[in-house]
């Protein structure tokens, strides 16, 4: 088999995991699905394919019994510094591109605190809906809103950032239109006039959401600074018809956001052969190789897998994790990643393919190259 140990790896799509790592059994479970009603959580999720595979990588690494129990109890005996710096040490991870807009920040890690036990470098992303939801909060002019979400979204990397992202999959849907200033206008009154009833605002008025994500747009062209959209799979309350990455069509079209890198999340999963295809066809689409979330068992992980080598340069190609909440699911990402990628690659050379030197060419830059590029983390 081909040996991709000694590759560190960038993860490119991660996010902090919570500061209290003691928990019950119900409740670490229940981070291991995008299901929302706490009956899944109880009565099923134990027993899908992917958690007890994962009971049972844990329990080798814990040197307990593969039950949840054990598990459980073996890092309740950790405090939570040692137990992300055994994990993410382990994983061999050189950077971690961190989406630090959810959980919520105050609940977890920092990204200082996650570079200190991890050892390894940490990037940020900028959440746009997050930002337009904090300036529509703080301001009752619309021009003065798009001004400063204009400023910001230009200062990104003086900011500390490496790159934007957008989660418009989970809101209106991918297929992002052009609106006029007036129907934008009218949106965000309606946008703010719930902000200061409630005393926050999450922006699903379309007309704005495309509005500002334009705006983005343009300054993210400028300054070629990568975008991630969430793809296909995601949380409960996500239409999955909107999340086909085929919607983005309009916007890969135009000439003026060729600069601007787009990165497909979550290979898309289920459209995985649609993205490829997308990074296969656009120069600026990245299609990223999600290896913990979605929650898949191995035969699953190897077909899209095949499917993006088979279809998109691996010159097009990044390694996630998507780990959120335990620092489990970076580990495990990471070693799963490692070990799906070099079954791929070796079944390429075993029908004549690729050479052996090819294959570790190809997996250095969807493991470590492409995204130390993408992000300017060299």
């Amino acid at each position: 088999m081909l040996d991709l140990s000694s590759i560190p790896i960038i993860d490119n799509h991660c996010h902090p995991f919570l500061l209290q790592q003691r928990m019950d059994a119900e409740r670490f479970r229940g981070y291991f699905s995008e299901a929302t009603h706490p009956s899944f959580a109880r009565e099923h999720l134990s027993h899908t394919v992917y958690y007890l595979w994962f009971l049972r990588q844990a329990a080798a690494f814990y040197g307990c019994a593969p039950v949840e129990a054990e598990v459980i109890a073996a890092r309740s005996r950790l405090e939570g510094d040692e137990l992300a710096r055994r994990l993410l040490r382990d994983a061999r991870f050189e950077a971690l591109v961190l989406d630090f807009a959810y959980p919520p920040p105050a609940t977890c890690y920092s990204p200082e605190q996650i570079a200190r036990v991890s050892g390894a470098r940490v990037a940020t992303l900028l959440r746009l809906e997050v930002l337009m939801q904090e300036l529509i909060q703080a301001h009752a002019d619309f021009d003065e809103v798009v001004s400063r979400y204009r400023e910001t979204v230009r200062r990104t990397r003086e900011q500390g950032h490496c790159g934007l992202k957008s989660v418009v999959a989970y809101r209106t849907g991918l297929e992002i239109g052009t609106w006029s200033k007036d129907q934008a206008v009218a949106a965000f009154a309606e946008a703010r006039a719930l902000a200061v009833r409630n005393g926050e605002v999450r922006v699903t008025q379309k007309p704005l959401l495309d509005y500002l994500l334009h705006v983005a747009f343009e300054q993210a062209a400028e300054l070629e600074l990568p975008i991630q959209f969430h793809t296909g799979y995601g949380d409960g309350d996500t239409d999955m018809r909107l999340g086909n990455p085929l919607h983005l069509r309009a916007i890969l079209e135009r000439g003026d956001y060729q600069r601007m890198p787009i990165v497909l999340l979550h290979e898309s999963y289920p459209y995985s052969q649609l993205g490829a295809y997308l990074a296969a066809i656009y120069p600026n689409v990245y299609f990223d190789l999600s290896y913990t979330i979605p929650f898949v068992e191995k035969l699953e992980m190897l077909a899209f897998t095949r499917q993006a080598f088979s279809i998109a340069p691996a010159s097009k190609l990044t390694y996630s994790s998507d780990g959120i909440n335990v620092p489990e699911m970076l580990w495990v990402g990471a070693h799963r990643g490692r070990a799906i990628i070099a079954q791929v690659l070796q079944e390429m050379i075993d029908v004549d393919e690729l050479d052996e030197t090819q294959a570790q060419q190809l997996a250095r830059l969807v493991l470590h190259d492409n995204a130390a590029r993408l992000y300017r983390l060299v």
